[in-house]
């Protein structure tokens, strides 16, 4: 199978449990097979599951058959949730729980928008972890209405401001740390700021140093950060927003924060790190940096500053969230609805799949913590290994058939392909659209060899090649020319001596063909059979002929 576009990711089977949001977490977990998870929670409220394969919840003796993800409303009062994989094999489950908490400060808060974790879940596949690397991260913002009402006070932000934030969040990798960076668009009902933030996350106490661009240097809750901002302007809906991040350089990183409201990208600030490497934003599923903060790539709405909530009043809000692949510019692979890598958070809302591409964001009760997904999964099997990838939907395949591969006395033939299952490709050369996941496997013949020694007396061996329980005809005349046939012999233990055979292949087969010289049949045969008659005839002609010579010369004699 030719895979040649340039955005295919590499995928691992993963089984870890995972946790991620900032505010309300989602858990996932595994379940091993026929196994039974309790967690407690107190109603009312809205339980959200999602498994790749089908389980059951049981609450107050009711049993819920799940089948990919629902919504399970909890009655008022604690309850036990018994999530219940009833297989023989192992399931994983993600599941988040959120309080409808009447008065006061809703209980359940997230950054909303897009979060790729470097984590998949499909239905019918296990857990998958991916990672990349990219040069630039961009977030692309279509508001068409978004209303706050701020519930904290920090940083100059005061309960009842209408101060809210999209934030482009991403992990930069340079040397060996890693650094959160963070493009910050600051909103209220009047105007707009640009903030750029920088964090070192490579252990728990890890400082910045070296650090040069517009901004400064500060401290919060002990930790070290670097920060900038620019007043833009007003900000009056509908308005196109961009966040962009770039990174680039050897031995000292350059950071580029940027943003565009509806004009060309402008790159605001320009940051450099002394000494510390090259750089690259990077995902990875199966890593984290210090206090379990997940290693991702987030464009998010959430509170303003300093980890205050907001409370989304209103919105109608899209969101999508791209990365650079050799200079072009594609979604992200696979994203959930709730961040982490920021600690502010928004209450009363939730993003919405439009496509696998863009979210909407609205004002709503329940978060929807995803997922949201661009890319599907591939299982790629060839004689030659495996491959578990994710495409893009709409991706193109190109089917060919590979190369026979032999291995002494056995080849394996590719002949096709077969797809999910069922359908199977015989055509070489041929193109398969990838619209959901896949499973490629590639069918083929095993075939042994068969060396041949003698036949028709030819003694230089010939070598065909047949499938399991195929049969053979051989077949030999008894005599030919001065030769006569004496058998078959296979594989130097088995002697057949009839000229026609049928011989059915079960492994590597060596069948040689045994002549003799006919001449020696021949004496054989006069040997005995025909020399006693002859040899009577003969003695009786020869007595009577030396009888009568012997006669004769007597006489003569006698005379």
């Amino acid at each position: 199978a030719a895979l040649t576009q340039p955005q295919l990711i590499n995928l691992t089977i993963s089984s870890f449990n995972i946790t991620i949001g900032s505010g309300t977490p989602m858990y996932g977990i595994l379940l091993e097979p026929n196994s039974t998870y309790v967690t407690m929670v107190n109603g009312p409220g809205l339980l959200y599951v999602l498994a790749n394969s089908s389980i059951v919840i049981k609450i107050q003796g009711k049993d819920l058959l799940i089948n990919g993800y629902a919504f399970v409303s909890i009655g008022v009062g604690e309850r036990e949730v018994n999530i219940i994989n009833n297989h023989n094999y192992s399931a994983y489950v993600f599941y988040m729980y959120q309080h409808n908490q009447s008065g006061g400060i809703p209980y359940t808060h997230n950054p909303i928008g897009l979060a790729d974790y470097g984590i998949a879940l499909y239905y019918g596949e296990p857990l998958l972890t991916y990672s990349y690397t990219t040069n630039e991260a961009l977030g692309v913002v279509a508001i068409r209405s978004l209303r706050a009402f701020d519930l904290g006070n920090g940083c100059g932000v005061n309960v009842s401001d209408d101060y809210v934030d999209i934030q482009l969040n991403a992990i930069m990798r340079a040397g060996g740390g890693y650094y959160l960076l963070q493009d910050v668009a600051m909103l209220n009902g009047t105007g707009l700021t640009i903030i750029d933030n920088v964090w070192n996350m490579t252990s728990q106490n890890a400082t910045l140093r070296g650090i040069y661009g517009l901004g400064t240097t500060g401290s919060f809750n002990g930790e070290q950060y670097y920060a900038y901002s620019e007043y833009v302007g007003s900000f009056k809906p509908p308005i196109n927003l961009t966040l962009a991040i770039a990174v680039s350089g050897h031995e000292s990183t350059h950071v580029g924060f940027g943003y565009s409201a509806g004009n060309g990208l402008v790159w605001f600030d320009n940051v450099t790190i002394a000494s510390v490497g090259e750089p690259r934003l990077i995902v990875n599923g199966s890593g984290y940096v210090k206090l379990g903060i997940p290693i991702d790539l987030e464009l998010v709405i959430t509170g303003p500053v300093c980890g205050v909530t907001a409370l989304i009043k209103s919105a109608n809000v899209s969101l999508t969230l791209l990365r650079s692949v050799n200079g072009s510019l594609y979604p992200v692979p696979y994203a959930w609805g709730i961040g982490t890598l920021t600690g502010e958070t928004v209450a009363n809302a939730t993003a919405s799949p439009t496509s696998g591409v863009t979210v909407d964001v609205s004002s709503g009760v329940y978060e929807y913590p995803g997922p949201v997904y661009y890319y599907v999964p591939l299982l790629i099997t060839t004689i030659n290994g495996s491959r578990s990838l994710m495409v893009p939907r709409g991706y193109v395949l190109k089917l060919t058939l590979g190369e026979p591969l032999v291995n002494g006395r056995l080849m394996v033939k590719p002949v096709g392909y077969v797809v999910n299952g069922t359908l199977t490709v015989h055509v070489n050369n041929s193109s398969l659209v990838i619209n959901g996941p896949t499973i490629i496997k590639e069918a083929y013949d095993v075939l042994y060899r068969v060396t041949l020694i003698g036949v028709k007396g030819n003694e230089t061996p010939t070598v065909q090649w047949y499938p399991m329980r195929y049969v053979i005809r051989l077949s030999e005349p008894r005599y030919m020319g001065p030769l006569a046939f004496n058998g078959y012999l296979i594989n130097n233990r088995t002697l057949v001596s009839a000229p026609s055979i049928n011989v059915t292949i079960n492994g590597p087969l060596t069948i040689k063909v045994l002549w003799g010289s006919v001449i020696n049949v021949y004496a054989l045969t006069a040997l005995y059979v025909v020399p006693p008659i002859i040899s009577l005839v003969i003695v009786i002609v020869n007595l009577l002929t030396i009888n009568g010579l012997l006669k004769g010369r007597g006489d003569m004699q006698r005379g």
